[in-house]
């Protein structure tokens, strides 16, 4: 009799609370003609919390030995061969807290990207650039040529506004692009992550 074929497409990283358990529907899409076999290896449970914060890992083995307990199938897995798992505890919201913490860090940024520019502009001399700039369009020396500063600042802080946000562009496909640093964000998680999974891998 030939077994009932079942495929589970798996995810790279799952998120579970200390409390809870992993089943395979948490990491993966299964599909099966199947019905009831289906939900049954969807119902199986592959990972059961330790109770403490950490990262772990499991993999296909691992899910095989546990959907094999059950169901007597023939499974099959495709995506993620290693799932990442990251175990912790909910957070309670305080919105007061997160408020203070969006306006710090917004000073932050504001107060060192201020202090940033003004560095850059000091040490490459920007004040006598400026100067030379205004004598070559108009041909009158002045110590402080606001004809050309205040654009030049305008035009900095448009070029900034532009560079990381996407609200100025009429395109909707465009304001959804992620910006600089959104990637960067990306890309450093996406790091984290395989460092963490190569360290796990190390002692399974």
């Amino acid at each position: 009799m030939n077994k009932e074929k079942v495929y589970v497409v798996l995810k790279e990283k799952a998120t579970l609370d200390i409390k809870d358990s992993i089943y395979v529907k948490d990491i993966g899409n299964v599909y099966c003609l199947n019905e009831e076999i289906r939900k049954t290896i969807e119902d199986t449970e592959v990972y059961s919390s330790k109770g403490i914060e950490t990262w772990d890992l499991i993999n296909t083995v691992d899910i095989v030995n546990k959907v094999l307990e059950n169901s007597d199938v023939d499974i099959k897995f495709y995506g993620a061969s290693d799932i990442l798992l990251e175990i912790k505890s909910q957070e309670k919201q305080n919105k007061l807290l997160e408020l203070l913490k969006i306006l710090f860090v917004s000073f932050s940024l504001f107060f060192g990207a201020a202090l940033g520019i003004m560095y850059f502009h000091e040490d490459v001399n920007m004040s006598e650039t400026m100067k030379k700039l205004y004598f070559s369009f108009t041909g009158i020396e002045k110590d402080n040529p606001l004809l050309m500063v205040i654009p030049y600042s305008i035009g900095l802080g448009i070029g900034m506004l532009t560079f990381f946000s996407r609200v100025i562009s009429t395109s909707k496909r465009r304001r959804m692009e992620p910006g600089p640093m959104d990637i960067e964000l990306y890309l450093y998680d996406k790091d984290m992550e395989d460092y963490i999974m190569n360290e796990l891998s190390k002692h399974k």
